[in-house]
């Protein structure tokens, strides 16, 4: 005897073989759900678009264009929040659909960064941009292997394209060495190319007419030396050794003075 348990509000689902289950029975994650897809695909498809028009503008290497990509995807999740985001795997996967299809190549950007910086840069300060672009070592030595250039000549070039001029004093040649060390050039090779600064002439230190002037005027031998009460008066020396006299200071102040001041003047005896 065979007892059959029946629930109400659920339909009974046969248990023979070869039957199809009711869709109402599929757990949630098995349900296909055609908005999520067309979603995913739009997005996917916008992700595109900006991915072409980024390589139709100029090359990018393989980071720089994961990087902005990555970008753009946060920026229209953050707009549009019923877009799914993309996770990390489905760049990678688009930009090697790109790279299979010749529209992204780290070879030629390479070639591009090179080919752009030739006559403007140092063979260092090229090296060291494509390796902040992502660029591996062994296609940055291919790229570079087409770079024929001679530095000191480089920067002298640039250099004079830039400047041209002697500089006006240390300030102004410390910012034109500055300038060629900002593009990868040595520190010897920039002093020797930025010009030192002249010395002034110094100017004659007297003309025709001040040596004139000077012979004119009267040596200090041939002037008439000053008597005891001149020099008394300007204060340098007393009127008397043995006190009588007045004593001055140097500024023409009178700070002593003596019962006998009248001895230091001189009368002329009349004849009887």
């Amino acid at each position: 005897m065979q007892l059959a348990f029946s629930f109400p509000g659920l339909p009974t689902m046969p248990l023979r073989s070869g039957k199809v289950f009711d869709n109402r029975f599929m757990s949630n994650d098995e349900k296909p759900n055609p908005a999520k897809a067309a979603a995913e695909a739009e997005a996917a498809a916008k992700l595109r678009n900006k991915a072409l028009r980024l390589l139709t503008t100029r090359e990018h290497s393989r980071e720089e264009l994961t990087r902005k990509l990555a970008q753009a995807k946060v920026r229209r999740a953050r707009n549009e929040a019923k877009a799914p985001p993309l996770a990390k795997d489905d760049i990678s996967r688009l930009i090697d659909d790109l790279v299979a299809q010749g529209w992204q190549s780290d070879d030629r950007y390479a070639e591009a960064i090179v080919r752009r910086l030739t006559g403007q840069a140092s063979r260092r300060f090229i090296e060291d941009k494509l390796a902040q672009t992502g660029i591996k070592k062994d296609v940055a030595q291919l790229a570079l292997e087409a770079l024929e250039q001679d530095e000191n000549e480089v920067a002298k070039a640039l250099w004079e394209r830039r400047f041209g001029t002697v500089p006006s004093d240390d300030k102004e040649r410390q910012r034109q060495i500055r300038f060629l060390l900002s593009r990868g050039f040595h520190l010897g090779d920039a002093f020797k190319i930025v010009p030192r600064i002249p010395f002034p002439v110094v100017a004659p230190a007297a003309t025709e007419a001040d040596g004139a002037a000077t012979e004119s005027a009267p040596q200090d031998s041939q002037r008439t030396p000053r008597t005891g009460m001149q020099r008394s008066a300007w204060g340098s020396k007393s009127g008397s050794k043995g006190g009588s006299g007045s004593t001055f200071s140097r500024g023409g102040k009178k700070s002593k003075e003596s019962s006998t001041s009248t001895s230091s003047k001189i009368f002329r005896r009349t004849p009887d």
